[in-house]
């Protein structure tokens, strides 16, 4: 089959799960086409596609109209927005759509739309479903060119903050602080070449993130504003923009990840790790029980928290990697009759 992945404004950021999902379709055997050069994407993961493999592979061109139309939606869809809608009406147009904000976005029923930070519990308007960043095929290469030595480290704790991260807030309150009565939790902030060698030295890793989100039209306020009208939305607090890269990089590189229970709070990445046997879940209302249960089973196996990250290794070279993401792409384009 042929693919041809339209990036309709001038901005190329969030290209970094288009370029994957380019070099699954590739590695698939499929001929990828795109109107903007592959080695110019922008990503904030490390090794980005295409800074190595199968660039030269990609026909850049104008022509849009071989195959099948995969758009880049991260920026909106531009001056384009009204012909591209028209054509949905005839046309099988798939979007992929990985900002931030995409969680308060809606979309034209006659898009298919896969996007990420999916959250159950919060629903936006449109046939949308979720996927997770994944890791390029560069990544997975020079992973596996590290020596998975012993790890003498404990806990990996280096985001840097930025705004609507009050996920990562309210757990450096009510967790850091009973993790260090057990543990040495490094909180430095590192270069790309130290967060490399941080992956493989310590045990375990921080590896969340998100906005903690009210529904806004309990007050009467916000109840006119568009953004805020979700087709569906549960009455307890939401987490938003919950994906991000470390979260499989560092189980990439075999690192246990602490991460929020993905199904306690509706959390979807299109294949989801499993709960203390992929990584360790953490539940807002259970922070105790977790310490304690970390205690527990390190007690029990001082490997705990290593055989997890080796666990957590094998998920994502058999979900997340380029190929895995891309045939769940084409699986669900089936399903829904747009192959």
């Amino acid at each position: 089959m042929e693919f041809s992945f339209f990036f309709p404004t001038n901005d190329r950021g969030g290209t970094h799960l288009l370029g994957c999902l380019m070099q699954g379709l590739y590695q698939l055997g499929h001929k990828i086409y795109s109107n903007i050069p592959v080695q110019e994407f922008r990503s904030n993961g490390i090794y980005p596609p295409f800074k190595g493999l199968f660039a030269d592979d990609i026909e850049i061109t104008s022509d849009m109209s071989r195959g099948h139309l995969i758009v880049n939606s991260y920026n909106g869809l531009g001056s384009f927005l009204r012909p591209l809608v028209n054509s949905a009406r005839k046309n099988k147009i798939v979007l992929v759509d990985m900002n931030d904000s995409s969680n308060f976005r809606d979309y034209d029923d006659n898009f298919l739309v896969f996007k990420t930070h999916f959250n159950k519990f919060a629903l936006r308007q449109g046939r949308i479903h979720p996927i997770g960043f994944g890791v390029s095929q560069e990544a997975i290469n020079a992973s596996g060119s590290y020596q998975i030595h012993k790890r003498e480290n404990d806990i990996l704790r280096n985001f840097r903050p930025s705004g609507e991260q009050s996920v990562r807030d309210s757990l450096d309150l009510i967790l850091i602080p009973k993790l260090k009565m057990h543990f040495s939790v490094n909180e430095n902030i590192s270069t790309q070449n130290q967060y490399l060698i941080d992956l493989l030295t310590h045990r375990a890793v921080l590896a969340y993130g998100g906005l903690i989100y009210k529904d806004l039209r309990l007050n009467p306020y916000f109840l006119g504003e568009k953004i805020y009208q979700f087709k569906e939305l549960a009455s307890e607090p939401v987490i938003l923009r919950f994906d991000s890269w470390r979260y499989y990089e560092s189980a990439l590189f075999g690192a246990c990840p602490i991460s929020l229970d993905f199904e306690r709070y509706g959390l979807d990445t299109s294949a989801n790790p499993v709960p203390w046997k992929e990584y360790v879940p953490i539940n807002f209302s259970q922070i105790n029980e977790t310490v304690s249960r970390i205690l527990v089973s390190l007690n029990d196996d001082p490997m705990f928290f290593e055989n997890i990250g080796s666990n957590a290794r094998d998920w994502i070279l058999k979900n997340h990697s380029p190929k895995s993401m891309a045939q769940r792409l084409l699986d669900t384009m089936r399903v829904e009759g747009y192959l």
